[in-house]
């Protein structure tokens, strides 16, 4: 897997999808599964910097991370290590763009579209909007493991989804590190830094 497929990959799962804090040892919430879950829905708007690792049977690669969500409309930029590559993808409800350094701009009407023309394969990329704050895609079957009042693990759509660590920020508790898998793909997402927008 090169850097532009990798950053291509990335891209595609990520966009069915005060100042910035530093993350911080996260203390039990005080509420409720039921009420965290309805305060998670309610955030559309967020900034999200970290990193995002991709791992198949024969490769492991992994890239910077910026991402940004204003409600239907989101902004993901992705830098290979040691800055190589990049690329900039901009995407609300009616289609996605991805421009990457050095090459033609692709857009499809969907980011699933997108994937399958590019890729050949599917991710379940408005999932992940959800499973980044740490719950489970609303009108859909689940299973849920908790831990604390916070998802442990999530079975949705044939994907599991484990949450390793979580951070305060802004009133909610946020997933710091999360492992999306199925078959031999696994994703890895570690947010250094959430920006709730309220």
């Amino acid at each position: 897997m090169n850097i532009r497929i990798l950053i291509l990959s990335t891209a595609l799962l990520l966009s069915g999808c005060s100042g910035l804090t530093t993350t911080q040892d996260v203390t039990p919430p005080t509420h409720s599964w039921d009420e965290l879950q309805q305060a998670l829905l309610t955030v559309d708007s967020w900034e999200l910097r970290g990193k995002i690792g991709i791992r198949t049977a024969s490769e492991n690669q992994n890239a910077s991370l910026y991402w940004q969500q204003l409600q239907q409309h989101y902004q993901i930029e992705l830098t290979g290590p040691l800055g190589q590559g990049g690329a900039r993808i901009e995407g609300n409800g009616e289609g996605i763009t991805i421009d990457i350094a050095g090459e033609e701009p692709l857009w499809a009407a969907s980011p699933e579209l997108l994937m399958e023309q590019t890729l050949g394969w599917q991710f379940p990329v408005r999932e992940l909007l959800y499973w980044v704050r740490g719950i489970p895609a609303p009108d859909q079957p689940f299973e849920l493991t908790l831990d604390q009042q916070r998802a442990q693990k999530i079975f949705q759509k044939n994907w599991e989804i484990n949450y390793l660590r979580f951070s305060d920020q802004q009133g909610y508790s946020l997933p710091e590190k999360i492992i999306i898998s199925q078959n031999d793909l696994r994703l890895t997402i570690i947010a250094k830094e959430w920006l709730v927008k309220l």
